[in-house]
């Protein structure tokens, strides 16, 4: 049976791989993929794209698109939330005042002030978004892909009452790293990790069936692996001080901590990472590519596999394929013993035809859970910071950053972000 599919935010990256992933998997035949973005070129340049790729492909796809969400959403199954908010440039000037007080972020997507600040911009947008869906398709799943992934999945349940699924690879990085180590192929390999979006933590690790995470960490310590342990840093030394392993980029976890990101690293270059910037002419060019795509470029790179796993997880919710073990952003309900029920956590879980199932974990390490204590609340407190504008209660949410040196640091950065960003933020003028 044909489908309804919105993407909120089309003009993003994810556009292309969920349609190339649309067009792959012959379930989809006679569905209708309706674009949505506000920006009025960024909806019309991915409109021609996702056009371009169909036409192309000589898929059934039907593709409606449209600035306002309210034209689609009647009768929409699944709503992709991928929005971001004043990007590039708000994050710009966000990371600029952060190192003006000594403070480095490489990715500023989820934690840090500016991935602080980044969610008081897309959180009042994504539940605005959840409450239209409650309103005009209440039947409808949500599958955020956009962040701070937790913190806006929270904001969409609490405040919408719907099912919201997160979707994040991130935590791959890691099991790439581990089959390089092994020598095998990332497919032959199981990792399980547990955790919030950005900074989760292995659990288990199975090459064939056979469960190999500690004696995998173990040979990592060898000398003559040196080189290699070298290749992540920030992961061997948060692994030395609380002995579990973290999982996912060097860049997101090291800014989960205030140990790395220091003037003393040079903001982290000396262990590897890299503060990323887009200028006006990166930006520019990125808006040239995808207008020589729109038009009469090759695409072909753009019909391949995505590597982002919604369709498939959304073939799984319909019963179009088998149950799909996958990593997923879900509210905890118990699965982990020493976390609250509320809280959305990173998982493994199991996708079956009408709903996902987390995975039972039981209790964390008690330094693993503190480190995770500290990051729901701070989300629970950024949730409410931003619907309400209140600026008491975004300084309380930024003192929980481990990042923030002082009170007068955070005030000063808070005060300087809310001016940077008033455009965004009208609930705090």
């Amino acid at each position: 049976m044909p489908l309804n599919i919105t993407i909120i935010g089309a003009g993003s990256r994810f556009s292309f791989g969920i349609t190339a992933d649309l067009i792959r998997d012959e379930h989809f035949t006679g569905s209708t993929l309706a674009l949505v973005d506000p920006d009025e070129r960024a909806l019309d340049t991915s409109t021609r794209i996702v056009n371009r790729m169909v036409a192309e492909s000589g898929a059934d796809l039907n593709v409606i698109s449209s600035r306002y969400r309210d034209e689609v959403l009647p009768n929409t199954d699944y709503v992709l939330n991928s929005i971001a908010v004043g990007e590039p440039f708000a994050r710009e000037r966000d990371v600029a005042i952060g190192e003006e007080h000594g403070i480095y972020q490489p990715t500023s997507q989820t934690v840090g002030p500016a991935g602080y600040c980044r969610g008081l911009r897309v959180i009042p947008h994504a539940v605005e978004i959840a409450k239209d869906v409650a309103e005009t398709c209440p039947n409808a799943t949500i599958i955020d892909l956009a962040n701070p992934l937790a913190a806006v999945c929270r904001s969409m349940i609490r405040e919408s009452g719907l099912p919201v699924v997160g979707l994040c690879e991130q935590w791959a990085v890691t099991k790439r790293f581990f089959a390089k180590a092994l020598d095998v192929d990332e497919q032959e390999l199981e990792l399980n990790s547990v955790g919030t979006n950005h900074l989760t933590w292995a659990i288990g690790l199975e090459h064939n069936g056979k469960e190999i995470l500690e004696e995998t960490i173990e040979d990592l310590h060898r000398p003559e692996r040196k080189d290699l342990l070298g290749e992540v840093p920030v992961s061997a030394r948060i692994y030395k001080a609380f002995g579990v392993w973290p999982t996912g980029t060097e860049e997101h976890i090291a800014e989960f901590f205030n140990y790395f990101l220091t003037p003393e690293t040079n903001g982290g270059a000396d262990l590897g990472m890299r503060i990323r910037h887009t200028s006006e002419e990166q930006w520019d060019a990125r808006w040239e590519e995808r207008e020589s795509w729109a038009s009469d470029a090759p695409i072909d790179h753009l019909l391949g596999p995505s590597g982002e796993n919604a369709v498939e997880i959304i073939a799984a919710l319909e019963g179009y394929r088998d149950p799909l073990d996958e990593m997923v952003n879900i509210p905890n309900n118990g699965l982990i013993d020493n976390l609250p029920h509320e809280a959305i956590i990173e998982l493994p879980g199991r996708v079956v035809k009408g709903g996902v199932e987390g995975i039972s974990i039981g209790p964390l390490p008690m330094a693993v859970r503190e480190i995770l204590s500290r990051r729901v609340t701070q989300q629970e407190i950024q949730i409410d910071a931003a619907l309400s504008g209140d600026r008491d209660l975004a300084l309380r949410g930024l003192l929980f950053d481990d990042q923030i040196t002082s009170l007068e640091v955070a005030e000063q950065i808070l005060d300087a972000s809310l001016k940077a960003n008033e455009k965004y933020l009208p609930r705090f003028l």
